[in-house]
């Protein structure tokens, strides 16, 4: 099921032994923009403490309580590696993170967002051990890892000016993939707002805070609009795709 990044915010993370807190923040990588981890405010559990969460130990996204279900004890999330959330996560941060879980690395051969596979308990259930338990690969030299909070606000440009900015995420829960940018038109498009896929992206200068896009104009302003994540079904994303001329991600080349 496709979420708002802040919708899941808005989400208690309980551990198998009881709650430990609500999302703070997401960390997703630059090259699959798929959420590699999940940062934890621990509010009254651990006083001023946030947390990692691999989308690997997330058993499920109970949209009925409002609630991310975590494999894992409340004592193993308590002794994990401290993490400075207003800071990078350096790779020998996610190596310590990932020795401490035995995580497999999430980087790899493979046509899917986690490696070999799509999704990360694939990945945490089939990795081979001969890889070892470090989160971090030598394929993961050209990546970051870079943080929703900070993204969001990131002006988009498409091919004949700017659109407007980015608002918010989709993330899909299951691969945690981040499916689209909720694009906010307001400067150019008033009250609209739109999709634009990670996957039509030209170029991001992280340092001038700007997203290029391979969209004009003229088709965002005729495709579909975005109100809620409930109505993205396979047709709206349909005719979001043909009126940009894109290939459906959906539908095997």
């Amino acid at each position: 099921m496709y979420h708002e990044a802040k919708e899941l915010k808005k989400y208690d993370i309980q551990a198998t032994d009881g709650e430990i807190g609500t999302v703070h923040d997401f960390f997703f990588d630059d090259q699959q923009w798929t959420t590699r981890y999940l940062v934890v405010d621990t509010l009254k559990w651990l006083p001023g403490k946030k947390v990692l969460v691999s989308p690997m130990s997330i058993d499920k996204v109970d949209d009925l309580e409002g609630e991310v279900n975590v494999a894992l004890p409340k004592d193993k999330i308590k002794d994990s590696p401290d993490v400075d959330s207003d800071q990078p996560i350096s790779k020998q941060k996610e190596i310590e993170f990932g020795t401490y879980y035995g995580y497999p690395p999430y980087h790899g051969a493979g046509t899917g967002v986690w490696g070999r596979f799509w999704f990360p308990a694939e990945l945490l259930v089939n990795h081979d051990k001969h890889l070892g338990n470090s989160n971090v690969s030598d394929e993961a030299g050209n990546s970051n890892l870079r943080s929703i909070k900070e993204v969001t606000g990131y002006t988009i440009h498409a091919l004949d000016g700017d659109i407007g900015h980015v608002e918010d995420f989709i993330i899909d829960d299951k691969t945690w993939k981040i499916m689209y940018m909720i694009v906010d038109t307001k400067n150019w498009w008033p009250g609209k707002k739109v999709l634009v896929s990670p996957d039509w992206i030209l170029d991001v200068n992280w340092g001038e805070k700007t997203v290029h896009v391979d969209l004009k104009k003229e088709n965002i302003q005729e495709g579909p609009e975005y109100v809620n994540n409930s109505e993205i079904s396979r047709d709206y994303e349909g005719r979001l795709y043909e009126r940009h001329n894109k290939a459906k991600f959906w539908i095997a080349n």
